[in-house]
């Protein structure tokens, strides 16, 4: 399950927090200071990190520049929410990817999560296929075969295990057309081990010519009478 972390010492997100569970579905962590974020951080590995700027042990940006500056969470989305609008280029300069300013109601939060995970629902029946599939996380790269595939998203057989959540780079070629490869990031949504051991993924970015690439695809599969499941 996706997951967001909440940060704040005045209890402003954490009011907001089951909201944003009942209606995302996603989990919620939350943290009352800096440092306790920074842990949260390490140890649950957040998909999207909202920091108050203003709090006690550490400011929001200090917060924000001790995590980007870790690998881990480089290409991880930090906001932070503040009561003031001009310090917005210090965070910038700390690595934040947006600053929002107070008050922020449920429904801005709401949004700039949709907008930045940028999940794509499933969208249509997913086609049965059976080509090869290969997938990184953290650099690693690991192989597997797609059985299945939407433009939503995709099943991968694999005896590679990645959590719910995990975020992966993929890339596969269409079959019999050299050069035409799908290339994009996926998120983790289900992790199978009856009746195929794999994973379940949504796409949450994908390039234009790649989008065209996995029409094709699904054309092809079409053609071919793929089951749809």
């Amino acid at each position: 399950m996706p997951s967001i972390l909440l940060v704040d010492d005045s209890g402003t997100f954490r009011d907001i927090g089951q909201k944003v569970r009942d209606r995302l579905s996603y989990k919620v962590v939350t943290a009352s200071n800096g440092s306790e974020a920074i842990s949260a951080a390490r140890r649950e590995s957040p998909d999207m990190i909202f920091l108050d700027a203003e709090m006690s042990d550490m400011t929001g940006v200090d917060v924000c520049r001790v995590l980007k500056a870790d690998s881990r969470f480089a290409r991880t989305p930090v906001l932070i929410v503040s009561n003031d609008s001009s310090a917005e280029e210090h965070g910038r300069r700390a690595g934040a990817d947006a600053w929002l300013v107070k008050p922020i109601d449920e429904e801005t939060l709401l949004e700039s999560i949709r907008r930045r995970l940028r999940l794509t629902p499933r969208d249509g029946n997913r086609a049965a296929a059976g080509w090869e599939i290969t997938f990184w996380r953290d650099g690693v790269q690991h192989d597997g075969t797609l059985r299945d595939l939407s433009r939503g998203g995709f099943f991968i057989r694999t005896s590679v295990t990645h959590p719910v959540g995990a975020r992966l780079e993929v890339s596969f070629d269409l079959p019999g057309k050299p050069g035409r490869t799908v290339v994009g990031e996926a998120m983790v949504v289900r992790v199978s081990e009856e009746p195929e051991q794999g994973l379940g993924c949504r796409f949450f970015q994908i390039t234009a010519p790649s989008r065209g690439h996995l029409e094709e695809c699904l054309k092809i599969l079409e053609g071919e009478g793929g089951e749809n499941r």
